[in-house]
């Protein structure tokens, strides 16, 4: 009996000095990112937990994990793909830091990622009251700001211009076919001959085979991804009046120096998300497109500036069939709602006060423009303007066929000198020198640099309320199924 318990006693001892020398690990390579000036910003650390990383979705995960809210873990599965899910989102965040560091560290980096992964194995669901206390997500508003800008006054103000807005741009979405082509000229644009993406015969890659966690979230691989990605893509429609209106690949001349877009190589980028809706965990495609610019209609275009961007959301039903569609600006404005009739709009809080709330200018979608939407965009503004199907408009146009990338590529962007690796955001989230003049007028609605262009994560939508784009129970807030 001592014998075993000495050998007890040495494994303790032996697995406390390994954890003890993997938080060094991480200690070393996380303070060589920070003299280094290295950070990405897209999610939020966990205190005490180096080697966890958060997002919303993490922060509604537990919320799930805890069913009773009796402070312990419900079910050890749920736990585990609760750290999985967070030990994921800390791996991307260390391997675009790990992008931008010396080659000389990349021994270091490895030996960190392999610490991560040993201490999120040896946690345990006794830890849950202390993990759930420090994952944590913060918003996107400034209260001071709002305190500052005098926001029930203010707010009134901002209401009217959006409401005006609405008024200006909304008519478009009523337009017929002929109307929106004697607009402009127009180019698409398009990953490639969505006719051609079978998603259920390549590799044997059938939908029923995607994985899900515990929770009900889908965890495709890169190769299931990106051939989601290509299957459910929009066609963009983009009136074109010069370069401004062309979609190209953000790039970085050097360090510090101010990121361009390269209209000579047309990309369209993608990530996966997931919202919980009607009780559901359902998978999000989201696509990014990227403009050189927004250029001022005059002198005073408060909203112009540097890069322009918009952001278009794929939310698909449990059958896989798109159950909605939204966009908004990279900036976080002009959040639109356009749901498939299989969705009810509901009166929601905001609809009775000046809040921004659910717009739908569209209406619902018809089956054929849920499954095969062309998305027409404005010149200059880059507003949405119309959503079609293909095939609705009634003329044959040349397409651009664009590269199709992970988004998370844009955080670790090799410089056209030669000298390393960038990111295209900044360490607080945003795109350098895209801020635009309307500050001057939106502080007091208490959004950080509105106007300037943000990395996921960090898109809040509404001047006049409060709400963030990537909040997973969104969808519960506006609708509820068709057939409810």
């Amino acid at each position: 009996m001592p014998v075993l318990l000495l050998a007890g006693c040495a494994t303790s001892e032996i697995s406390a000095f390994k954890e003890a020398s993997c938080l060094d690990v991480l200690a070393q390579f996380d303070q060589h990112a920070d003299d280094l000036g290295i950070v990405d910003a897209e999610t939020s650390p966990v205190a005490g937990y180096r080697f966890l990383r958060a997002n919303r979705n993490s922060v509604m995960l537990k919320k799930r994990l805890d069913g009773d809210d009796d402070g312990v873990a419900d079910r050890v599965d749920l736990w585990r793909d609760w750290i999985a899910q967070m030990r994921g989102l800390d791996r991307e965040t260390r391997t675009s830091i790990a992008a931008r560091m010396p080659d000389s560290l990349d021994q270091e980096a490895a030996r960190a990622e392999e610490c991560a992964n040993q201490l999120a194995d040896g946690l345990m669901p006794s830890s849950f009251a202390d993990l759930s206390r420090a994952v944590f997500v913060p918003d996107d508003y400034r209260d001071f700001q709002r305190i500052a800008g005098f926001y029930p006054l203010s707010a009134i103000l901002a209401h009217f211009g959006y409401e005006t807005w609405k008024e200006d741009n909304f008519p478009s979405f009523h337009w017929s076919a002929d109307q929106l082509w004697r607009a402009g000229d127009w180019i698409d644009y398009r990953v490639m001959d969505k006719d051609a993406t079978d998603v259920a015969g390549i590799a044997g890659r059938d939908k029923g085979e995607i994985p899900k966690d515990a929770f009900g979230q889908s965890r495709p691989d890169a190769i299931q991804l990106r051939l989601l990605a290509q299957k459910y893509a929009p066609v963009f429609r983009i009136k074109t009046q010069d370069s401004n209106d062309r979609v190209g690949m953000p790039v970085l001349p050097g360090a510090g120096q101010q990121a361009d877009v390269d209209v000579e190589t047309p990309v369209i980028f993608y990530r996966l998300s997931h919202t919980r809706f009607d009780g559901q965990w359902l998978p999000q495609i989201i696509y990014t497109i990227w403009f050189p610019s927004r250029p001022a209609k005059g002198m005073f275009d408060i909203l112009a500036g540097h890069f322009d961007g918009i952001i278009w959301r794929v939310t698909l039903g449990a059958d896989g069939v798109p159950l909605m569609h939204d966009s908004i600006h990279a900036c976080g404005c002009y959040h639109l709602f356009f749901p498939s009739s299989g969705l009810f709009r509901i009166k929601a809080p905001e609809d009775g006060d000046i809040r921004e709330t659910a717009e739908m200018p569209a209406g619902y979608l018809t089956a054929a423009q849920v499954r095969h939407p062309v998305v027409w965009i404005d010149a200059v503004s880059h507003y949405v303007l119309a959503i079609t199907a293909a095939g609705d408009a009634g003329k044959d146009r040349g397409s651009v066929l664009a590269a199709l990338e992970p988004e998370r590529l844009l955080t670790r962007l090799p410089y056209q000198d030669g000298s390393g690796v960038g990111s295209l955001y900044s360490d607080s989230g945003f795109v350098p020198g895209t801020d635009r003049a309307e500050w001057i007028v939106l502080w007091p609605m208490g959004i950080e640099k509105p106007g300037a262009m943000r990395q996921w994560g960090h898109h809040a939508t509404a001047f006049v309320g409060r709400r963030h784009f990537d909040e997973p129970g969104l969808f519960d807030r506006y609708f509820v199924p068709a057939d409810d």
